[in-house]
């Protein structure tokens, strides 16, 4: 009997029906420019090469998906001033810089177990294409001092597809031992 488990093992194995590699194969960490904080990213996507504005900024392999990460100390805020007033910020930038800016998503607060996230979802137009930008605001229970706003991109036609992906990017947020 046991002959045969050991058997039907190694078949499915060798067939890529057993113990293969999990989803994650191929996905790798990028930390942020102090390197202090690193996201996980699917196979395929990469760092910008290009100057940029970021802390961090990833390309999609197609490079029709971006995320953007911007690194904040909370010492650096006034005394008293809420943390959501970054992202705000971030909102309002972004919103006098495109045509038809509007909400997508009302704010959704995600409690994990070392980190909150709040997201809003806007749609807006630069240029003549429509595009759809996912703010998240990462706060770490386990390092407070450490804020992260992340600016995601997609396209609309493929939000369904891409919307999970996005997700599961700033879920992996995590500060780097």
């Amino acid at each position: 009997m046991m002959k045969r488990f050991f058997v039907t093992v190694a078949i499915l194995t060798t067939a890529g029906c057993g113990l293969g590699p999990s989803k994650d194969a191929g996905s790798q960490y990028f930390a942020t420019a102090d390197g202090s904080v690193e996201f996980q990213f699917p196979a395929g996507w990469h760092k910008a090469k290009d100057d940029n504005p970021y802390d961090l900024q990833c390309f999609s392999g197609d490079e029709r998906m971006t995320t953007g990460v911007f690194q904040f100390a909370k010492r650096d805020l006034a005394e008293g001033a809420p943390t959501h007033k970054l992202l705000e910020k971030q909102v309002d930038d972004l919103r006098s810089k495109r045509e038809n800016f509007k909400t997508l998503e009302e704010e959704q607060v995600v409690r994990l177990e070392k980190k909150t996230l709040t997201t809003l979802v806007y749609s807006g137009e630069k240029d003549s294409s429509s595009y759809y930008y996912r703010f998240t605001l990462i706060e770490f229970t386990e390092n407070p001092e450490v804020l992260l706003i992340v600016l995601q991109v997609a396209i609309p036609s493929l939000w369904t597809k891409d919307k999970p992906i996005l997700e599961e990017i700033t879920k992996s947020a995590r500060i780097k031992s």
